[in-house]
């Protein structure tokens, strides 16, 4: 996951974000034109009094962590960064190596700017369409959707996967925004996301649904910084693949779901995700059922189902209640909707939920 940084932002919360930046296994590695210690950035919002200021915050950030960044930029904007003695290098200097440039840039200006620059270039996924891809298709491109402060401005699945398309189809990577946990940003301080229906999710939430949208692209952090344990978890899924998921009201005799992790067996059947191997092993202590084999609960096969005694169906769906199964658990009410994310054939890993 990439993180952002602003001119506006307290200076402790850059240094929150530059923290986490530094730590982070970057979703990045995963596309070529990402950079695993790269930012986003605006210079929109930089006056002439503050550009020095801010020049300072991010090449010091570049020399010290080794951060890069996209800037985000207007003509206006560019026209004012490049006026000063340093020109163009001005951009390099502070690690600026890709520029988004959205409104005000017709194909001509882009390909301008990118042999000035030396910078790699983006534009606006959400609102770019097939034909300027086509105009600029001998330039490496990028495509970075936007973020909305204002609710319900933000994007439907439907059309972020169908703009992403553009990318993905001319081998373009795609870049994608989650709202941040902590110090939200200016000007309503209301979440940034780039699709309408996380804002106010946690960060783990959405980065999973994210994942499952747009599978090979880059998840950026649009404010502040992410809650430790869900930047940690990202950071695991990243690296490792393994999804991890907090449960609560664990049966005692099924605590052995937290030993180690598990896969989830490769057939897509439509009312749970089994764990491969855990047939045999779980028989609970008490039969605790509620009103339905609910979506996300945790459901284990008794001795009415003869050889598959003890495996445990992690349910994708509302099912009645079955005189077979028992409840021996549940992914936790703010996670529960990972459940829709998952995968056949993921490795998950249950931890208790804090």
């Amino acid at each position: 996951m990439l993180f952002s940084i602003y001119p506006t932002d307290a200076p402790e919360t850059r240094r929150a974000v530059l923290e986490q930046a530094a730590g982070s296994a970057a979703a990045a590695a995963a596309a070529a034109a990402a950079d695993e210690r790269m930012l986003f950035t605006s210079l929109h919002t930089v006056d002439t009094a503050e550009l020095a200021a801010f020049g300072d915050v991010l090449r010091e950030a570049h020399d010290e962590l080794g951060a890069t960044f996209c800037a985000d930029v207007s003509p206006a904007a560019l026209g004012h960064v490049v006026s000063g003695d340093e020109g163009w290098g001005w951009l390099a200097r502070r690690g600026i190596t890709m520029l988004r440039l959205d409104y005000g840039f017709d194909a001509d200006e882009i390909r301008r700017v990118a042999a000035a620059s030396g910078c790699r270039i983006a534009v606006n996924a959400s609102t770019v369409d097939g034909r300027l891809l086509d105009e600029l298709g001998d330039l490496p491109m990028a495509g970075w959707h936007n973020y909305y402060p204002r609710p319900e401005t933000g994007l439907t699945e439907a059309f972020l996967v169908s703009q992403s398309q553009l990318f993905s189809a001319r081998g373009f990577p795609v870049f994608a925004f989650i709202p941040g946990e902590r110090d939200f940003r200016a000007p309503l301080h209301l979440g940034l996301p780039t699709l309408e229906d996380q804002r106010h999710r946690n960060a783990w939430r959405t980065f999973q649904q994210l994942r499952r949208l747009l599978p090979d692209a880059v998840v950026i952090c649009a404010e502040g910084a992410v809650a430790d344990d869900h930047a940690a978890w990202i950071a695991e899924v990243e690296a490792t693949g393994v999804v991890t998921l907090p449960v609560t009201g664990l049966d005692a005799a099924a605590s052995v779901l937290l030993e180690h992790p598990w896969r989830l067996r490769v057939e897509d059947a439509a009312a749970s995700f089994r764990l491969d191997g855990s047939r045999g092993g779980i028989r609970p202590e008490r039969l605790r059922n509620a009103d339905a084999r609910e979506r996300g609960s945790l459901q284990v096969d008794l001795e009415a189902y003869g050889r598959y005694r003890g495996e445990v169906h992690l349910m994708r769906a509302d099912r009645p209640l079955d005189a077979g199964q028992a409840r021996v658990g549940e992914i936790a009410a703010p996670y529960r909707g990972v459940v829709d994310d998952l995968r056949p054939g993921q490795t998950v890993r249950f931890v208790p939920a804090t």
